[in-house]
């Protein structure tokens, strides 16, 4: 691969990242997994509880569980397979 090839290569990536980012919301609901994932929003937040750590990957508001983008990438990505 010349460094050509592989700038080229990189741009790619980070377009492609940028976009996934455009349509991941920055904090996604518990409820929103569960719909895009097809699992029940127990089973969501079970594996958030088992597996993220608070305030960091997910958080409480107004009564909701709340997750980051990256979690909300991560629970999407892994349910996808």
């Amino acid at each position: 691969m010349t460094s050509q090839e592989y700038f080229e290569f990189k741009n790619l990536l980070l377009e492609q990242k940028e976009l996934l980012k455009m349509m991941v919301p920055k904090k996604a609901s518990v409820s929103y997994l569960a719909e895009a994932t097809g699992k029940s929003r127990q089973a969501i937040r079970q594996f958030l509880l088992s597996n993220y750590v608070p305030e960091v990957d997910y958080w409480l508001e107004g009564g909701k569980m709340f997750v980051s983008q990256k979690t909300a990438v991560a629970i999407l990505t892994r349910s996808s397979k």
